[in-house]
């Protein structure tokens, strides 16, 4: 009783305070409304405005009854123990998910606490996902493979997130009477776990489900798992794909949808155990949802993505039953776009998820069918409500979300004491600006709606389930493998456009006979019937490589790679890849067969380990010369004799634990920058040693050896007005700055603060010998503020400095970006865009002569590499957290050798780090423009022949090349060399490591096939040469299987060769450097801000994954910058650029979280802003190549600002006049602490 109480109380204060706030503020009258079956949406109402951008709102969740207690996914930005502390106290439970995700489940009048609390970064309301079966059989293409390579599972464990398991069924017991389950992990009993011992007294006893009591109530689970698994004894017709693997079922759904929490507990449930029995794991989902931007940006979505790319798995998800069901609509924006769409009988409430692109602004009006409209409205960030008729529509804008940039819009429909006005309802989009742009919407998956429920104009593309919709999982659609036609049901996947396409494969999923409980076998249809048989073959290749040890990587991403190579394609009709189809049709048989051919020789060292291995002679002549591969036996890691006294490795562990043992050998100190990666630093003499504790050394091919960015625009920026403002006077003040460079000249007067105190809030100088542990690392040596300001007050005494703060910027790069970020304008000339700003430097260590040689760059050169920069990041990222307050991270560095497509080394946790709130990266696009270091280009037909020409300048001894080849392509490469000697038609299957030796030059070559690439899944070449001879070299590609036939090849960076050494054939697309091409940076190219006008050095867009970089285009010519030890100069290149905006990211930070007006602002929403703040030049089409969405302009940011926050600021204004001032600026309203 006194719950109840409770409750009704708790609705009705929420409620009656959320109408009386939007009566006085807004004037709205009050609406009639029947609150006695109140759901989520009242209490999101409450919501302060300005945390509103922490939450990923779940229209499916939304329509649910409020309780008294909510279950929310959470990414913190503190440790396990102060998070769980926090919602300890606010009377919740916190559960770790690891890579700081969670799951908080607290009492519902707490969640507003809970977004508050400024440890917790972002929080998302659970999503319903869906089973996906509607009645159906079995896929084939596997009896063959399973004789001819003795496969059945063994050694694999299968995990399944679904409905339970009849571990009772005879298809999964082993023929000893024990069960073949490792582990029934019951969510719908509060996360009950069984283990085997545990099922096995169970099927012993007379009452077994006295002892287990785990019932798949609903059957789709069990039919499932016997699909991919069934076995035991059974009749061998009734057998799954891989009838001999472990099973371990996550019961995350009693009928038909779980939520989203638990599909996240789940999968981090079967990762831990899959570790604890040391066996590769598969994970099976057959669950979907529509509810979201279908684009990878809910956290459901990126944790299944970031475990996906962590963790040694391979995870298969069913594409949905929405191709038919008239879910979804999509179109280009016109000046006017009118959607009809039906509403079915006894619907209690409806929702449209509506996405659009960024720059567009649209006004939404609803006709009801009764002929009432609700007018226009035009969207603002919050929400808005009204009623038509007998129904209530509720809106809701969220504007940028910390991992969405273009946000999202909600539409809500309920009756007023009764169902959705049933008949046609129009909804009238229009565009108010003149941007070009898309729209996607969504109604709810077909079971949570009427089947009359639907658009009456949609399109069937886009129509994939999420989490489907992951990039680097194994998507599987369905279609009827006795008449070879898609099944009409099956979710389909953006147009493609000539990148990647969802879904990645389909499966037969009609009419599938398998188990169900009771014993029994029965039929169903759907994806969730496809996508077992597709997990099943994964068990078996994961047995065949890893298992059976041919091929120990091929999880993941490469294994997806083999399963499209190896698909059939046997629609003449269709060109593969096809959104409906995938890549193809799934064959395990030639999947193995297309994965050792592409093994090769390899795989033959693999299967006769016991042989000795000798060299491998390939010869091939033209008229004249001749040229051979032989084998090379003396080589060490990546291909490189060692020398020298140390190295960096990146190595792959089982736990932190193993990295405790690793760092006891001498001279070894490393760090986790993952779950399961470090980053050591190992005397030369060791690296066998810590072989042995390892999982793998990480292998890379080819080590990019990054360099700086050459370097008032400031003043084009426009941050000097923002600077003497009297009334905004935003200077940096309370920002850190990070710099990750060659350090900083810290006795400059231009980082001292008037009363002779430094700026420099702390040094790493990697580059000096270790004292002691920096953060975990014996690495460099870390200077504070205190140590800093002590050294300046000592060399104004005539004292040495360098005797307590040793760190010196002999280069001079990072003190001229500081200077330009926040000189405090002691000369007027160096003034910077924050000059009241602190630093947070790190000195990096330039790459060792050996690690030169070992990426084949001239060992006299100057780079730094990548390991020292991760290292950094995590460092200024680490300091941040500890103090706790707002940070931007320049990282003016870039290198032309990686991949460009956002999944690499450094772009992948440069996107983690900036997930953070209050954490921004911002990185340059480089000066590679018109370096000729890059070509791309397209084989358009099998069979046809690109050439590639590369002049080599007569000091050129050692030279890298990488050529991308965009999967399922496939090419074979030959070399010319500048007499005519030609090696000719080499491919994958070459040994790894083989050198080419040219008879008439003398030069030597490694080409190395990586394919698939671990990383991005697309092919590689990667050449290495050696003793090379000047001249003109030629590399011909031939297409062996073509789809798109797109080709990148790059050679490093312009500061890193000869002057003559060049690319002849070159372009100026995609030279962007990494990693400007990350995801979570703020990627800036540089203009002339003198004349307006394009520089060609600067490094073009887009990424090789055709995203839009760079975003944004500022100042980079002929700025004033500081000279350490005094003086000015003038610079010129992308770090001044970067520079400008870093600096201007420094005055957003401090405006939205120093000075209270948007604490958790994030990445994406400062990327939005900064973009619809953009300046454009007359007669340019946005976004391009050049100029990314535009020239930086804070003005303009801050306009844009204050046209998002008009209405928030109002609203803000209630009892808060104790705490800020607050006043206007013309239309911008300002809140800022009093104190301040």
């Amino acid at each position: 009783m006194l719950k109840g109480t409770f409750f009704c109380l708790l609705i009705q204060k929420l409620t009656d305070k959320h109408i009386l706030y939007k009566s006085i503020l807004y004037g709205d009258d009050i609406i009639e409304t029947n609150y006695s079956n109140q759901n989520y949406l009242g209490l999101l109402k409450n919501f302060p405005i300005e945390v509103l951008g922490k939450l990923n709102i779940s229209n499916s969740f939304m329509l649910k009854n409020i309780d008294t207690e909510i279950e929310v996914t959470i990414i913190s930005g503190e440790s396990v123990d102060k998070v769980a502390e926090s919602v300890d106290k606010l009377g919740g439970k916190y559960e770790n998910l690891g890579y700081n995700f969670g799951i908080v489940t607290i009492p519902v009048d707490k969640l507003i606490d809970l977004a508050l609390n400024p440890s917790i970064q972002y929080i998302e309301l659970p999503k319903s996902l869906y089973t996906t079966d509607y009645e159906a059989n079995r896929a084939s293409c596997i009896p063959q493979a399973v004789s001819s390579y003795n496969l059945d599972g063994e050694g694999i464990l299968v995990g399944f997130i679904d409905t339970g398991i009849d571990y009772t069924h005879p298809a999964f017991i082993n023929d000893d009477g024990t069960t073949r389950i490792k582990y029934i992990y019951d969510l719908e009993q509060g996360g009950k776990i069984y283990d085997s011992e545990t099922i096995n007294k169970a099927l012993q006893s007379s009452d077994p489900f006295s002892v287990v009591n785990s019932i798949d109530v609903a059957g789709h689970g069990t039919h499932v798992a016997g699909i991919a698994c069934a076995g035991g004894k059974i009749d061998r017709k009734f057998y799954g794909v891989a009838p001999k693997s472990s099973i371990a079922m996550v019961k995350a759904a009693r009928t038909r949808f779980a939520l989203s929490t638990q599909i996240m507990r789940g999968l981090k449930f079967l990762n831990d155990k899959s570790k604890e029995l040391g066996l590769p794991l598969v994970v099976n989902m057959s669950l979907s949802t529509n509810d979201g931007a279908h684009n990878g940006s809910s956290l459901l979505e990126r944790y299944i993505s970031i475990t996906s790319s962590l963790e040694r798995q391979t995870i298969v998800i069913a594409a949905g039953n929405e191709g038919e069901a008239a879910h979804h609509v999509s179109g280009e924006l016109n000046t006017i776009n009118e959607i009809y769409f039906n509403v079915g009988d006894a619907e209690a409430i409806i929702a449209l998820n509506i996405y659009k692109s960024i720059l567009p602004k649209i006004s939404i009006e609803l006709l009801c069918p009764c002929g009432i409209s609700s007018g226009e409205i035009f969207l603002a960030e919050g929400f808005r409500e009204g009623r038509l008729g007998r129904s209530i529509y509720e809106i809701y804008s969220t504007g940028p979300k910390p991992f969405d940039i273009s946000g999202e819009i909600g539409i809500m429909f309920r009756g007023v004491n009764e169902f959705v006005a049933p008949g046609r309802w129009k909804l009238t989009i229009r565009k108010v600006n003149n941007y070009k742009g898309n729209f996607n919407i969504w109604l709810p998956i077909s079971e949570g709606l009427n089947v009359t429920t639907k658009f009456l104009d949609p399109t069937i593309d886009n129509t994939l389930g999420i989490p489907a919709t992951v990039d680097n999982v194994i998507s599987v659609g369905s279609y009827n493998y006795l008449t070879n036609n898609i099944s009409p049901f099956s979710g389909r996947g953006k147009a493609y456009i000539g990148q990647y396409i969802k879904p990645d494969i389909v499966a037969p999923g009609e009419n599938i006979y398998s188990t169900i409980p009771e014993k029994s076998y029965d039929r169903k249809t759907g994806t969730s019937m496809a996508a077992p048989s597709v997990t099943g073959i994964c068990a078996l290749m994961m047995q065949w490589g890893i298992v059976k040890k041919n091929d120990p990587y091929l999880y993941g991403q490469r294994l997806k790679y083999y399963l499209i190579m190896g698909s059939k394609k046997e629609r003449r009709d269709i060109s593969y890849p096809d959104s409906a189809w995938g890549y193809g049709e799934v064959c395990l048989y030639d999947s193995l067969m297309v994965t050792m051919e592409e093994l090769g020789p390899r795989l033959d060292r693999l299967i006769r380990q016991d042989e000795p291995e000798g060299n491998i002679n390939v010869t091939t002549t033209d008229e004249t010369n001749q040229g051979s591969v032989v084998n090379q036996n003396n080589m060490s890691i990546n291909g490189v004799e060692q020398d020298g006294n140390s190295m960096v490795l990146l190595i792959e562990l089982p736990n932190r634990e193993r990295l405790n043992e690793i760092v006891k050998i001498p001279g070894v100190a490393g760090v986790m920058i993952s779950e399961i990666f470090a980053i050591v630093i190992v005397p030369n003499d060791k690296v066998s040693e810590v072989e042995k504790l390892a999982n793998s050394i990480v292998d890379l091919d080819l080590q990019p050896v990054m360099t700086l960015s050459d370097i008032s625009p400031v003043e084009a920026s426009g941050a000097p007005t923002f600077n003497n403002n009297p009334y905004l006077r935003l200077n940096g003040r309370g920002v850190l700055v990070g710099i990750i460079d060659t350090g900083i000249d810290y006795l400059s007067e231009e980082f001292q603060r008037e009363d002779g105190t430094s700026r420099v809030f702390r040094i790493w100088d990697q580059t000096l010998p270790a004292t002691e542990n920096v953060y975990g690392i014996r690495y460099g040596r870390e200077y504070t503020n205190e140590q800093i300001t002590e050294a300046i007050a000592a060399n104004s005494k005539g004292d040495d400095p360098y005797s307590i703060v040793a760190s010196k910027d002999e280069i001079g790069h990072g003190t001229m970006v500081a200077g330009i970020i926040g000189g405090r304008g002691i000369n007027p000339q160096l003034k910077g865009a924050a000059p009241d700003c602190e630093f947070l430097v790190v000195k990096l260590a330039r790459a060792s002569e050996y690690e030169l040689r070992q990426s084949y760059i001239d060992p006299k050169k100057i780079g730094y590499t990548p390991w020292s920069i991760l290292l950094a990041l995590r460092y200024v990222v680490t300091v941040g957290k500890e103090v706790n307050r707002p940070i931007v991270i320049y990282i003016p560095l870039g290198t032309n050798m990686s991949s460009h497509s956002g999944e690499g080394f450094l772009e992948r946790p440069i996107e983690n780090y900036s997930r953070q709130v209050g954490a921004l990266i911002v990185t340059n696009t480089g000066n590679q423009g018109n370096t000729e270091t890059h070509v791309e280009g397209i084989i358009n037909n099998t069979g046809d022949v690109k050439e590639i020409e590369l002049r080599v300048g007569k000091n050129q001894n050692l030279l890298p090349l990488q050529i991308y080849i965009n999967k399922p392509n496939i090419v074979a490469l030959s070399i010319v060399s500048p007499s005519g000697e030609i090696i000719d038609n080499l491919t994958s299957k070459i040994s790894r490591d083989q050198k080419i030796k040219f008879t008439y030059e003398g030069t030597e070559m490694i080409v190395n096939f990586v394919s698939p690439d671990y990383i991005t899944g697309d092919s590689l070449i990667v050449v290495k040469a050696s003793n090379l001879r000047e001249g003109i070299w030629k590399f011909r590609l031939t297409g062996k299987y073509i789809v798109d036939g797109k080709y990148y090849v790059w050679i490093p960076q312009r500061e890193l060769l000869d002057e003559e050494t060049k690319l002849l054939n070159s372009t100026s697309n995609t030279t962007l450097t990494v990693p400007s091409s990350a995801a979570g940076s703020i990627s800036v190219a540089y203009y002339n801000q003198n004349n307006n006008s394009v520089v060609s050095e600067s490094g073009r867009g887009y990424t090789r994954d055709n995203r839009i970089k760079p975003d944004i285009a500022a100042g980079g010519v002929n700025a004033t910058v500081i000279k350490p030890g005094g003086g000015i100069g003038l610079a010129t290149g992308g770090s001044v650029a970067g520079a400008v905006v870093t600096g201007g990211c420094a005055l957003i930070l401090q405006w939205a979280i120093v000075n209270g007006n948007q604490k958790a602002i994030y990445t994406p929403q400062v990327r939005s802003y900064i973009i619809a703040g953009a300046n454009t030049r007359s007669g340019d089409i946005y976004p391009n190549r050049e100029w990314g969405y535009g020239i930086f302009d804070l003005q303009g940011v801050f306009d844009t600002i204050s046209e998002i926050y008009e209405e928030k600021s109002r609203s803000i204004k209630v009892e808060s006049n104790d705490i800020y001032d607050e006043y206007n600026i013309g239309n911008f309203f300002i809140r800022k602490p009093k104190e301040i």
